[in-house]
C-alpha cells in the first residue's frame, strides 16, 4: 500500500514515509493491517488488529461454542501524532470491543435486544464462521479500508466479514471514543451509519444483502461527480451460504441528517439499493473474490482495480471500458492522481529544481563527453544533458558504466561487475520540462579509468560509447 501525500511524499505500508529523494523521513512502531492515512492535522491514522482472547470474548458475551478459536482478532484504529523520525504518540483510539450487544447471555454485559441496538456490533454475528490462522486467532472483522471525511471529522472503515461499511465519529475525545456520549453526533465511539448487511444487526434477511465480502469504501470527495457518496468494491463472495460469483462496484447515496444519519424505525438503514452500480456483461466475466478497489474520476469515469484479473481498468457511467492495463503481478489497489493534485506538482517541483541545478552544474563545468547525451564533469558531478528530449526517453533507458583504475575501489556488490552502473529515464526522472533533460550522478572519488554510456531498450542495447579519461578524471 503506497498513497502520495500533498507534500510529495510517500506513506507506505508498516507506517513509513519517505521523501521524494526515496529517505525515510518518519516511521513508527506499531502494528498496521491493511490500511492508513494522513489527517489534516499531520497526524495518521492506522488501521490494526489485537489477539482478544477467548475467556474475555466470553466476559463480554460471545457464545463460547461459535468460538472456535484459542483468540479472536480485534480492531483497533489508533490516531498518531509524529513527535520524532522514528516515534509518536497516540492520542485517539477505537475499538469495536467497546461498542458491542449481545442476546446470548443476560447474566454478561451488553446484553440486549440485537435488533434494537443497530449503533453497536453483535459479538456473536459471524463468530463461527470466522476462520483460524495459524497463531489460532480468529479472523471475525477483517477491516480491509479507512477513509476520513474533514467536513464531518468521521471514520470510514470496511468490515469485509460482516459485508459492511461503517461510520464512526472522530470528533469525539478519547474518553468519550470508548463510550456512548459525546462527539459532534452526539453517540460517543458507537456506530453512526452501516450499509451492505442487515443480517449483521438482525433488521433484514439474505434478501435484503447487497454486499458480499467488500473491499475500500470511501467518501467520493468533494469536486468529482457523486461527491459525498460512497464507492466500494463489492467482490461478490460470501461464506459459504451465498455464492454471488461476480463482482460489481456500488456507489450509495448517505441518508445523511446533520452529523447523523436516518434510521428507518424497525427497519435498516437506508438506502435499499445503490444509486449507480458497475457490472460486466456478462456479469461472471468480471469476478475478483479478494482485495481490489475502485476511484471516481474527474470525468465521472470510475477507475476499477481487479486483484483476481491483474487488471486496472476505468469504465464510463454506462458501463463501458474505455481504458485498461494488465499486470504481470498482484495488485491490491491503484490511485489516480490529477496533474493538479497538490502532490503531483509538489514533485515536479521537486524535478524541476534537480535540473535547474544539473543545468546550472553543466553549465560551470567541463564537457568531457559528447554523445546522444552529453557529459560534463564538475568538482563534485558528472552530469548528463540530452537536448530535445522526444518520445524515445520515455520508453528507453539510458545507462552510465563508469570503471575505476583499481577494481577495489568499487563497492563490494560490484566488483565482479568491473564497473558503477548508473541506469536512468530521463522521463522517470521528471524529464521534459523545456524540452531538454538532465540529472546527475556524484562524481567517483577514485581514479577512473574509463567512462561508457549508452542506450538500450526492451530490444536491447540501440548503442554504446566509451570515453576516454586522463589522469583518472574524465576529460572530452
Amino acid at each position: 500500500l503506497v498513497k502520495l501525500l500533498d507534500n510529495g511524499n510517500l506513506l507506505t505500508t508498516n507506517n513509513k514515509e519517505y521523501d521524494a529523494e526515496g529517505n525515510l523521513v518518519w516511521t513508527y512502531s506499531y502494528p498496521q493491517h491493511h490500511d492508513l492515512l494522513k489527517l489534516p492535522n499531520g497526524n495518521v491514522l492506522i488501521l490494526s488488529l489485537r489477539s482478544t482472547p477467548r475467556e474475555e470474548l466470553i466476559a463480554l458475551g460471545a457464545n463460547p461454542d461459535l468460538l472456535a478459536c484459542p483468540s479472536l482478532k480485534s480492531t483497533h484504529i489508533v490516531e498518531v501524532r509524529p513527535t520524532g523520525p522514528a516515534d509518536g504518540e497516540v492520542v485517539w483510539r477505537w475499538s469495536e470491543l467497546d461498542h458491542l450487544v449481545q442476546d446470548f447471555d443476560p447474566r454478561k454485559p451488553n446484553y440486549g435486544v440485537v435488533a434494537d441496538h443497530p449503533e453497536l456490533v453483535d459479538i456473536n454475528f459471524h463468530l463461527l464462521q470466522a476462520k483460524c490462522d495459524i497463531l489460532g486467532r480468529a479472523d471475525w472483522l477483517h477491516p480491509n479500508a479507512l477513509d476520513y471525511n474533514e467536513e464531518l471529522d468521521q471514520i470510514m472503515l470496511t468490515p469485509r466479514n460482516f459485508s459492511e461499511f461503517w461510520i464512526i465519529d472522530h470528533s469525539t475525545s478519547a474518553e468519550e471514543a470508548v463510550g456512548h456520549v459525546g462527539g459532534n453526533s452526539g453517540k460517543g465511539g458507537d456506530l453512526l451509519y452501516r450499509w451492505g448487511n442487515p443480517r449483521a444487526y438482525q433488521r433484514g434477511t439474505y434478501a435484503d444483502q447487497r454486499l458480499f465480502l467488500p473491499h475500500n469504501a470511501h467518501w467520493i470527495p468533494e469536486g468529482l461527480p457523486g461527491a459525498g457518496n460512497v464507492l466500494i468494491f463489492n467482490n461478490g463472495l460470501e461464506h459459504g451460504e451465498v455464492e454471488r460469483g461476480y463482482s460489481s462496484v456500488e456507489e450509495v447515496v448517505l441518508p445523511v441528517n446533520g452529523y447523523n444519519y436516518r434510521l428507518r424505525a424497525g427497519s435498516s438503514y437506508a438506502p435499499d439499493d445503490p444509486v449507480w452500480s458497475y457490472a460486466a456483461d456478462p456479469v461472471d466475466s468480471f469476478y475478483s473474490p479478494t482485495k481490489s478497489g475502485a476511484q471516481r474520476l474527474p470525468s465521472g469515469n470510475t477507475l476499477i482495480t481487479s486483484h483476481g484479473e491483474k487488471r486496472v481498468f476505468e469504465v464510463t457511467e454506462e458501463g463501458e471500458t474505455v481504458w485498461e492495463f494488465t499486470s504481470d503481478g498482484s495488485l491490491y489497489r491503484s490511485h489516480y492522481y490529477a496533474p493538479d493534485h497538490p502532490g503531483v506538482q509538489s514533485l515536479l517541483s521537486f524535478h524541476r529544481a534537480i535540473y535547474r541545478a544539473a543545468y546550472a552544474a553543466a553549465a560551470a563545468g567541463e564537457p568531457v563527453a559528447r554523445s546522444a547525451f552529453d557529459l560534463y564533469v564538475t568538482d563534485a558531478d558528472l552530469v548528463y544533458v540530452k537536448e530535445r528530449c522526444g518520445q524515445d526517453d520515455v520508453k528507453d533507458r539510458f545507462f552510465l558504466h563508469i570503471t575505476p583504475e583499481r577494481a577495489d575501489d568499487l563497492p563490494r556488490e560490484r566488483r565482479r561487475h568491473g564497473f558503477d552502473n548508473h541506469d536512468f529515464d530521463f522521463a522517470l526522472r521528471g524529464g521534459l520540462f523545456d524540452g531538454n533533460c538532465a540529472a546527475s550522478v556524484p562524481l567517483p572519488t577514485y581514479p577512473i579509468a574509463s567512462i561508457r554510456t549508452g542506450q538500450s531498450s526492451p530490444d536491447g542495447e540501440m548503442w554504446s560509447t566509451e570515453f576516454a579519461v586522463a589522469d583518472g578524471r574524465p576529460s572530452l
